[in-house]
Parts: structure tokens; sequence; C-alpha cells
């Protein structure tokens, strides 16, 4: 087995959404200063109380990292289409992410003001990542293809 570069990238991917899975994405503060934290799992209300609405967030990003662990295994056997399959269902799933989590911040803004904390960013970082991974094996892919039709028997 050899190794590529861009299996590096998809296992910085996964890093990357396992962390953001795991800390709070936005935090709303509210006129009299009260203060609810979202994360992708759970709301966290000014009163202590726990709301469990957003776990779609959080299903979504599992759902992604699993993919990309799906990706970093079948690159062992040098499928290089359902590597680029597997790349663009990562992005086609982190921008359904930020779709699902605008919807959910016009839902829950209701007159507070918002605050991005840096896991917002963390999701991004890793759909540039997965779009640099389809690149790299199409490149991977057009490399070995040229290299073996070179070796071809001609008339």
């Amino acid at each position: 087995m050899k190794f590529r570069p861009y299996q590096l990238l998809f296992a910085v991917s996964v890093a990357l959404l396992i962390a953001a899975i795991c800390m709070p994405v936005v935090q709303f503060i509210e006129s009299n200063g009260a203060t609810t934290s979202v994360s992708n799992f759970s709301i966290v209300n000014p009163d202590g109380t726990t709301s469990y609405v957003v776990c779609a967030l959080g299903v979504v990003l599992s759902f992604t990292a699993l993919v990309n662990i799906f990706a970093i295994v079948v690159s062992a056997f040098q499928n290089f289409e359902l590597q680029k399959r597997t790349a663009i269902l990562s992005v086609l799933l982190l921008t359904g992410y930020y779709i699902l989590l605008l919807i959910s911040s016009l839902l829950l803004i209701e007159g507070s003001s918002i605050i991005m904390k840096p896991a917002l960013l963390l999701p991004f970082i890793a759909l540039v990542l997965n779009v640099m991974c389809f690149m790299s094996v199409r490149r991977t892919e057009a490399k070995i293809l040229s290299q073996a039709s070179g070796f071809r028997l001609r008339d």
C-alpha cells in the first residue's frame, strides 16, 4: 500500500469534524443578558434546561465523519471512483449542515444577538479539505492511468 497525501487530508477532516461535534457552535444573548448555548446535539437554555431540537446538526456531522473514515478505508484499495464519490458526498453533507444551521439559527434567534464560536469554522475547513481531496484523487487517478497507458504494446 502506498501512502497518498489525500489520505492525510481525509484524516485531518475527520479530526476537525469530531472536534466540531464536541464544541458549542453558536451562542445567543438575549436583551436581558441571558445566554443560550447551541452545540451540535443540544441547546442549553439560560435556566439550565437542555433541549435536543438541533440534534440533526450533530447527526449530519457524525455521518460526514463516518463517510470520510470510509474514504480512508477505501483508499487502501485504490478505488478512485468510490473515493471521489465519498468526497462529493462529504461536500454535500457539509453544505447541508450549514443550511440546517442557518435555518435553526433563524428559528431560535427571536430578537437576540448571536455570537459565533470558532467551532463554526471547523466544518468549513473540513469542506475545503474534502474539495482538495477530490481534486487530489482525480489527479492521482489521471497520473496512474497515464503511466499505465505508456506501457501498452503497440503494433
